[in-house]
Formats: C-alpha cells, sequence, structure tokens
C-alpha cells in the first residue's frame, strides 16, 4: 500500500466532499433546532468552511513534513482523523459562534455552549460521519487506480513469462546474490546424510505442520523432502534475489513462475512442479512483483 496518499487530485476532492456534508449535516441540526434563519444558513457555511481549511492544513503539513513517516493508506487516515479532531476543538473553541452572531445581530444559540458531552455529540452528528464518508470515497478511488496499475504490472509480466525469457541457470543464481555464501545447493538433512538440492531446482517451499516441504525436480521428476525448519529460516539459506516468500505459507523461486492472475485483492502464481495456482498476498506484491521483473529483464 506504498505511496496510496499521493494522488493529490483525489485528497483535494476529498476534502471539497467533507466541507460540502459538514455544511449539510449543520444545516440540518440547526433546522432540527429550529435556529433562526439567517443564522441558519450563514453558521454552516462559515463552519465547514473554517473545519475543512484547519483539517486540510494540520494533515498536510503533519502527514508531508513531519516526522518520516511510511505512507500507507492507514497512516493517513490516522493523521487525517487526528487532524480533523483538533480542527473541529479550533473552530469550537475559538469563538466562531460569536463572530456569526456579530454578522448576524442575533444571540448565540445555548446549544454551542453547552457541556464537553454536548460538543461530542455535535462533533458526531456534523463533522464525523462527513469526514467518514469523505476519506471512504478517497480510498475507493486510489484503491481502483493502484488497481489499474497492477492489472497493467501484471499484464506486461505476464506477456514476458509467455515469451520464455526466463533462462535456468544454476551458476547464476549463486554468484548474482553477494549476500549468501558460495554454495549453489540447499543442503536437507536425512537419516543416511545430507542431500543437496541446487538453488536451480527448487520450484517452492510450503509450510506443512512444523516441517517446510521443498518441491524440487531432478533428473526430469519431481520430488518432496521434508525440513524441520520455519519459513524464514529456510528462506535465510537461499538467494534472496531468486526466491520470495509470497505467502505467509509459500515461498518461491521467481525463475519458476509461468504466470500471474489477480484473485480479489490477492495474487495467484503458477509455478513449475505444482498443479494449481499457489497464493500469494496483496501486501507481499511489492516484494516479489519487482524482484519478478529483475530476473525477466
Amino acid at each position: 500500500m506504498d505511496d496510496y496518499p499521493n494522488t493529490s487530485f483525489l485528497r483535494i476532492t476529498s476534502y471539497l466532499l467533507e466541507g460540502v456534508l459538514i455544511g449539510l449535516f449543520t444545516f440540518l441540526w440547526l433546522e432540527y433546532a429550529q435556529m433562526g434563519k439567517l443564522y441558519h444558513w450563514l453558521f454552516p457555511v462559515i463552519v465547514s468552511s473554517a473545519i475543512v481549511i484547519f483539517h486540510y492544513l494540520i494533515a498536510e503539513i503533519v502527514y508531508k513534513f513531519g516526522i518520516p513517516i511510511k505512507r500507507i493508506m492507514g497512516i493517513f487516515w490516522a493523521v487525517s482523523f487526528a487532524g480533523l479532531v483538533v480542527s473541529f476543538i479550533l473552530v469550537y473553541f475559538t469563538g466562531i459562534c460569536g463572530f456569526v452572531c456579530q454578522v448576524t445581530g442575533s444571540h448565540c444559540p445555548v446549544l454551542w455552549h453547552t457541556s464537553p458531552p454536548a460538543m461530542i455529540a455535535v462533533f458526531f452528528k456534523t463533522v464525523f460521519l462527513p469526514w467518514l464518508i469523505s476519506i471512504a470515497l478517497l480510498t475507493q478511488g486510489i484503491l481502483k487506480r493502484e488497481m489499474a496499475k497492477e492489472l497493467a504490472r501484471i499484464k506486461q509480466i505476464n506477456d514476458s513469462l509467455d515469451q520464455n525469457k526466463i533462462d535456468i541457470d544454476s551458476q547464476r543464481i549463486s554468484s548474482t546474490d553477494e549476500s549468501k555464501t558460495k554454495t549453489d545447493s540447499f543442503s536437507v538433512p536425512l537419516k543416511g546424510g545430507i542431500r543437496k538440492i541446487a538453488f536451480s531446482d527448487i520450484y517452492f517451499i510450503a509450510v506443512e505442520d512444523h516441517y517446510c516441504k521443498i518441491v524440487y525436480h531432478h533428473g526430469g521428476e519431481i520430488y518432496q523432502e521434508y525440513v524441520r525448519l520455519s519459513l524464514k529460516e529456510a528462506l535465510g539459506n537461499l538467494p534472496s534475489n531468486h526466491f520470495a516468500q509470497v505467502h505467509r505459507s509459500y515461498a518461491v523461486n521467481l525463475q519458476h513462475v509461468k504466470h500471474i492472475k489477480k484473485e480479489g485483492q490477492a495474487y495467484q502464481l503458477f509455478i513449475k512442479g505444482s498443479d494449481h495456482f499457489l497464493p500469494a498476498s496483496r501486501h507481499r506484491a511489492h516484494i516479489f512483483l519487482p524482484k519478478l521483473q529483475e530476473i525477466l529483464n
């Protein structure tokens, strides 16, 4: 979900929608409270404009120039909500009511000067729901845009896979990843000794109970070996530029990926040595998709 909130046009649109909705909700609240007509029309405009302006400035400044944070939609939601609360408090306690009263020549309604519980009620009735609606529409719009980008990326990768651009070369696997040892094989302890499986021969690794099932080929046949390791430990013995964990239960040799498809918010990978697609988590796509593209290039 990196960089989701960077779509400035959608973000600005959400603030505008939020202002309109706050004005509308405040208008309906005053209509229910039977306030004076001039006050009734002017107050929602001033309050909604003030809250949205404060909200925009606080949220954008904190998010862009505050403590460096990873830009994900969840954090943007949190920063936005905090900015909204601060904005409401600023408007509520900075005499906005008195200003409106001076312009209209009327008296401030007693309801606006009530206790904190009433203030919380006003917040949820006139501010929180508009914010929730606008931020939800913003999220939906950004997710749709990002999904379109992801589908285009997957199509590009699948086109490259269909052109058979991957050449398996065990020497290349070992020599291009300097972070690993000079070996080019994975050691599997057996009762009779140790079996070495070439990195390039491994298709994928699956977690089953407390074991890792290593699926690999040798001499034209497909074999399976079980090792009492965690998936993290197994990946620690493999070259990271060709192997990636794509799911909490699966790690694959990206050189053996034959096809990728999107299923809802997740991915599925068709790997050699498997008769069906393996699941791949969406939140791991930013790791394995760039690696796969690098291999193809």
